[in-house]
């Protein structure tokens, strides 16, 4: 237990507020995943529907 608690503490020392650049670019990498995930999803819907004639 206090070994995953000296763990705990070592990544919170190491860890940092990102700056506004860095926070920005991250925002924008992952809403771009987010956007393609979905695109992927919703074609792979609409090829399903096409082939198998749902409605």
């Amino acid at each position: 237990m206090s070994n995953k608690l000296s763990e705990i503490r070592r990544v919170l020392l190491v860890a940092r507020k990102p700056s506004q650049e860095e926070f920005t670019e991250a925002s924008k990498v992952t809403g771009m995943g987010i956007l393609l995930i979905g695109m992927v999803g919703f074609l792979i819907m609409a090829i399903g529907r096409l082939l198998l004639g749902g409605a």
